[in-house]
């Protein structure tokens, strides 16, 4: 007789792509690697924050999210086994601090903003790694932020309310949208919610994130994601 065994994964399906940053070489931040974000371009093409330099930074999905989030089992890192999963913690945010100073600092003198896309994979594993995001957007006024995130009070209400203060704090430059949610300045997907806009990337009405930007230039909008 066959027995079926459900297994409740804690981490990523893919143990091999998760990557030590011991004697990892690499850029903890990427250029977009993927079509949707806009592999093709390296800028944000139209909006306000046209001309940005995009990277993106990608965690270990599961082992740093709320076990709350409605994606838990179908996660789109079902899907992606060639992605680096980096090592969250201390090592990964010397290295931010480093790497956004250079980078920033460079695109400054181009008269550029940079852009970072949190989390590919991933989300706000700590308060003090929330909190270090808004130190950095302190530190370098050319620093934007844009992603999502499904930390609820009922997850970790010091995350939470770490992430409200980056919101209200810099309504500009803090473009991380509420999943999980159907309140304002939310991004679900139409299993979870269908009252919204449907990401237009996925309908065909534009190339890439970077050719949209409805995601950080619409707080006043709530954007569906179809299912993957």
């Amino acid at each position: 007789m066959q027995v079926h065994v459900n297994i409740v994964r804690t981490t990523t399906k893919y143990p091999k792509s998760k990557r030590s940053l011991t004697g990892y070489s690499h850029s903890v931040l990427k250029r977009p690697s993927s079509a949707k974000i806009g592999s093709a371009g390296r800028y944000v093409k139209k909006g306000k924050l046209k001309g940005a330099e995009v990277y993106t930074l990608t965690l270990t999905e599961r082992e740093t999210c709320p076990t709350s989030c409605g994606h838990w089992d179908d996660c789109y890192g079902n899907n992606m086994p060639f992605a680096h999963r980096l090592e969250h913690g201390e090592e990964l945010e010397r290295r931010l601090i480093l790497e956004l100073g250079q980078k920033c600092s460079k695109a400054r003198e181009k008269g550029r903003k940079v852009l970072v896309r949190l989390h590919v994979l991933g989300d706000f594993y700590s308060a003090d790694y929330v909190v270090l995001w808004r130190k950095l957007l302190v530190l370098h006024k050319n620093l934007y932020v844009w992603g999502y995130t499904h930390v609820t009070p009922s997850d970790n209400l010091q995350i939470y309310h770490e992430l409200q203060t980056n919101l209200v704090g810099f309504p500009e430059r803090w473009a991380v949208r509420w999943s999980d949610t159907c309140g304002p300045f939310s991004a679900n997907s139409e299993k979870l919610s269908d009252d919204g806009i449907v990401c237009p990337e996925q309908e065909g009405k534009t190339q890439a994130c970077t050719t949209c930007a409805l995601c950080w230039d619409a707080p006043d909008k709530n954007i569906i994601f179809k299912q993957h």
